[in-house]
């Protein structure tokens, strides 16, 4: 890293809109934060360094779900694992190794990081495009805040994919601090927007907390839950709005972000979203929406609940120690798939071996439908809203 300060401004406009990223950089710190931008695939011909001004793409760890993908694209043994075609898509695939490590996959981690303010009251997330459907393919796009050095780029400066290698092959996710991977979990919060397994295209909307940080009441529902523990026998569960269910894995989802309240919105594919308002719009309007988009909201309420080590995880309490207030903090974005991992391969089937029957489905009849399933984004923004 360069000694002097080193400003670099980039000017552009995407479907109308015009959206200006600063990053000022010096040998201390890498300023990322509230950076709003808009990718819009169908309407530009971008090349992959257009993608990499705003996201990572490798994550030089093993997966923190334990699915049996690798992150890693110094351990990739497949080619082609990230396309662009101009004027249709980015696309990210899963694809076979052919050996005991499973899949080749990815995972794409903004570089900016995003906060709410006073200056900034609403800030909305959208993604137009397709996912995987498949028995034991877990695909997500969420949201993910750390206060670590390592996520602010306050520590290494690291900012590039090559800057990530560095990583590879070092130490366990849980104790390896990086830009895209962080150790305090789930002290900043966690918003998970699209989460769907085994290839039952139900959509599931999910919000992680320390115990001490947020109670919940989802769609005005008159239950307080907390955002740690919504059973009594998965500390780790959070809490969830209702499932629902989409024809097929693609379409428009978007999740707007206020102080104390998020809401969560899907249009179908063939929905006219880029009309005037419209999310996908030069400046969209969330209140001229119907009521049919709006599939979720969720309120937050500060908590009296404390974590202790009868109810929770030790490690849990000690990422957790010193959070006492309801707020989520510098919020990453992140699309990626997985196979089986923690939940996927536990609702696999029914039976008490879900977890050995769907890792050995993935490494046989299942290989070949996995193959080359991919994650494809026509359109994604983050956008701060009046």
């Amino acid at each position: 890293m360069m000694n002097y300060i080193k400003i670099l401004v980039i000017s552009f406009t995407l479907t109308g809109a015009s959206n200006i990223l600063c990053i000022a950089q010096n040998n201390n710190s890498v300023n990322f934060e509230n950076h709003f931008f808009v990718l819009d695939f169908e309407n530009n011909n971008y090349h992959i360094s257009e993608v990499e001004k705003f996201f990572f793409t490798t994550f030089p760890h093993d997966d923190p779900t334990m699915g049996d993908v690798v992150y890693d694209r110094t351990k990739w043994v497949n080619k082609d694992m990230i396309k662009l075609n101009g004027y249709d898509g980015l696309y990210a695939f899963i694809k076979s190794r052919n050996d005991s490590l499973g899949f080749d996959s990815f995972r794409f981690t903004s570089k900016p990081y995003y906060n709410l303010s006073n200056d900034v009251q609403k800030i909305l997330f959208v993604f137009k495009g397709k996912f995987p459907s498949a028995n034991g393919v877990w695909p997500a796009w969420w949201l993910n805040g750390s206060r670590q050095e390592e996520w602010l780029y306050k520590k290494n400066n690291s900012t590039s994919d090559e800057s990530l290698n560095k990583f590879s092959g070092i130490g366990q996710f849980y104790n390896t601090p990086s830009p895209v991977n962080c150790t305090d979990w789930p002290s900043a919060g966690e918003v998970d927007i699209i989460e769907t397994i085994n290839g039952n295209n139900i959509i599931h909307n999910t919000i992680h907390t320390c115990p001490q940080m947020c109670d919940s009441e989802w769609n005005d529902d008159g239950i307080i839950i907390n955002c740690a523990n919504a059973t009594s026998t998965d500390p780790n569960s959070g809490c969830s709005g209702k499932s629902f269910t989409v024809n097929s894995p693609e379409g428009t989802f978007a999740c707007l972000w206020e102080v104390n309240l998020i809401r969560f919105y899907y249009w179908e594919h063939g929905a006219d979203v880029r009309l005037d308002g419209g999310p996908l719009s030069n400046s969209p309007q969330p209140e001229s929406w119907s009521k049919s988009s709006l599939k979720n909201y969720v309120r937050f309420f500060e908590t009296d609940t404390q974590c202790n080590d009868t109810k929770y995880k030790d490690w849990q309490c000690e990422s957790c120690k010193d959070v006492n207030k309801c707020e989520f903090v510098n919020l990453k974005m992140i699309f990626n798939i997985t196979l089986c991992g923690k939940w996927a391969q536990n609702e696999f089937d029914e039976t008490d071996n879900s977890l050995a029957n769907c890792k050995d489905y993935i490494f046989s009849e299942g290989k070949d439908e996995i193959n080359n399933q991919y994650f494809k984004i026509e359109f994604v923004s983050v956008l701060k809203l009046p």
